[in-house]
């Protein structure tokens, strides 16, 4: 073959046929279009699955794909410059802080993950004795952590204790037999003062969210459902008390690696919660998790595989995906698979994200 063949090699460019150099043309070489395609399809490269968004979400999806299938291949594509998410620790002068989610619940899901990648020793879990407040009239005043506490403490006016005392044994209106909001659901089973003083702080603290807008059944699920489950919320939280003792026997023993959670706790990282999206990707390592790497389209394929267009740090790359996972924002999902699933884009792009700031 002339020397001038070896000028034709895989790029972008070739994704559609084109006419031979101007050197090939000369010298009489032929270069046939099949050719050309053979290249460019030789060069995109094609994976089992590809997970868009290396948060807490996809990292851990591939975490576990990575363990209970070694044989899939996989990319994890982040467009920032980090892991992590929304996931933001900073460390100065000897402090350690979060300026995005600062805890998490600890439950065994999360705990087994945390050990599986090799961060056991990082885990923490907060004093359960310890008080939470809530500022209120001027004055920080603490949580009830059980009876005496809810009796005696200065949270609730007596007026408040009573009428939340009552709607706990079932003494409120009945359910109005359609979805409720937060506050709709703890107004009519605990009353306005509780939900004003208690449930309101939490939402705005967890999910910056308005409790008469969010879902009681999405945001408060695991409270949500005793009521159903009990009839009331003493009797219901009996019931479940009892269900996870039942699941618990069923289970066996707990797995011996993970740390005690004992009371109303929270967890976190020694080096702050971006110990655990770092450790991740660290396990996963550098040639499945790919930060600055930018999703601008997917299409699906006629043989209902995908194609994904990245703009990378090289320059616009090109990847096929027999499955794609999307844990990214339900806004960025919306404009990337807006050609390709229209009316999926138009319900993401309803989505609500409230702008939150954090003052340190």
């Amino acid at each position: 073959a002339p020397p001038a063949m070896a000028a034709v090699t895989a790029s972008p460019a070739l994704a559609r046929p084109q006419r031979p150099p101007r050197a090939l043309r000369k010298s009489g070489a032929r270069v046939s279009v099949r050719a050309l395609r053979a290249t460019a399809t030789a060069a995109v490269a094609k994976y089992d699955t590809v997970i868009v968004g290396a948060g807490v979400s996809g990292l851990s999806t591939a975490f576990t794909l990575m363990k209970d299938s070694p044989s899939t291949s996989m990319l994890v594509t982040e467009a920032r410059d980090r892991v992590g998410g929304n996931i933001t620790t900073r460390s100065e002068n000897g402090y350690t802080w979060e300026e995005g989610p600062n805890s998490y619940q600890p439950g065994d899901p999360i705990l087994t993950l945390a050990c599986d990648a090799g961060m056991r020793d990082e885990i923490v879990l907060a004093d359960p004795d310890s008080d939470r407040f809530v500022l209120w009239d001027g004055e920080l005043r603490a949580l009830p952590k059980d009876i005496p506490t809810a009796v005696l403490g200065t949270f609730l006016t007596w007026t408040g204790k009573i009428r939340a005392g009552l709607g706990a044994i079932g003494i409120r209106p009945p359910a109005p037999g359609r979805e409720e909001s937060v506050k709709e659901f703890v107004s009519r089973n605990l009353g306005s003062e509780a939900f004003e003083r208690l449930i309101e702080p939490f939402c705005s603290g967890v999910y910056a969210g308005d409790p008469a807008m969010l879902s009681a059944e999405a945001a408060t699920g695991r409270v949500q459902r005793l009521e159903p489950l009990g009839g009331n919320l003493v009797f219901g939280a009996l019931m479940a008390q009892k269900e996870a003792y039942d699941a618990a026997k069923l289970r066996g023993p707990r797995d011996p690696r993970l740390p005690a959670v004992l009371g109303q706790t929270v967890g976190s990282f020694r080096g702050g919660l971006k110990t655990f999206p770092e450790g991740l990707a660290k396990k996963l390592g550098p040639e499945i998790v790919k930060t600055e790497w930018k999703v601008e389209s997917i299409a699906r394929k006629d043989d209902g595989t995908f194609t994904l267009v990245y703009s990378t740090p090289q320059g616009q790359t090109t990847i096929e995906a027999t499955t794609v996972v999307m844990t990214a924002p339900a806004y960025v999902a919306a404009a990337v698979v807006k050609e390709m699933a229209p009316a999926a884009a138009a319900a993401l792009e309803k989505f609500y994200y409230p702008p939150v700031a954090s003052v340190t």
